[in-house]
């Protein structure tokens, strides 16, 4: 009897380690294949159009795009008077997607706690976008750069408008981010593992018929492309 509870006991650590390792080999095996399995494969950069970013700090994502260009216009949503400081309104606004809390509670990747990692993975309605300011940005190593048609650029900014949470009279909802060039905005949407800040940016460029890979939940699988 006792040696039947030993191995019981062993039997249920090995299923705790081994069921989490194994989902973990999926999702990173599925991340993988998603992100090099490209969608819109016929797609080449536009030579005339408009000029956009992708630029990631190596976990997270985000999309740099124009306020004002080809007929669109950001600025009823990231609002100058929004600023402490006017002068920090950038030419371009660099838009990432993704968790509230862990938005809100780590400002680096060592601030993260790891309930609002568990939440993150487990999935979370509470989403924000952070905005950042930048005057006329130039390509970097994290930073690249490509070309998109006019009628692919307003699918992409008719996608970041939609991803704004309104209040009653129509208007964003900024918040104080990390810096006096940057706010948060309540957003729509469902954080999860499955639906992360990368691929909300994989999706907004494949939405809009750039070449990206099918499931983009890590950086990889939106940087390599560009």
């Amino acid at each position: 009897m006792k040696l039947f509870r030993i191995n019981s006991v062993w039997r249920a650590i090995r299923a705790v380690i081994a069921w989490p390792a194994l989902l973990l080999g999926i999702y990173m095996a599925s991340a993988f294949i998603g992100s090099f399995v490209p969608a819109n494969n016929e797609w080449t950069p536009s030579p005339k159009g408009v000029d956009i970013f992708v630029e990631t700090n190596g976990i997270h994502v985000s999309l740099i795009v124009p306020i004002r260009i080809a007929g669109e216009d950001l600025s009823d949503l990231i609002r100058l008077e929004q600023l402490h400081n006017p002068n920090l309104y950038g030419t371009h606004a660099m838009i990432g997607w993704g968790h509230g809390r862990v938005y809100r509670n780590a400002e680096t990747w060592a601030d993260v706690q790891s309930g609002d990692i568990g939440s993150a993975i487990l999935g979370s309605d509470d989403t924000l976008l952070h905005v950042y300011h930048v005057t006329n940005p130039a390509p970097l190593i994290n930073r690249k750069q490509f070309r998109v048609s006019e009628k692919q650029y307003r699918l992409i900014i008719r996608q970041v408008r939609a991803s704004f949470r309104r209040n009653a009279n129509g208007q964003s909802i900024a918040y104080p981010a990390y810096g006096s060039d940057n706010l948060f905005y309540k957003s729509v949407g469902h954080y999860s593992a499955l639906n992360t800040c990368n691929t909300w940016v994989g999706r907004v460029l494949k939405n809009a018929g750039v070449r990206i890979g099918i499931w983009t939940p890590l950086p990889g699988g939106v940087m390599r492309w560009f």
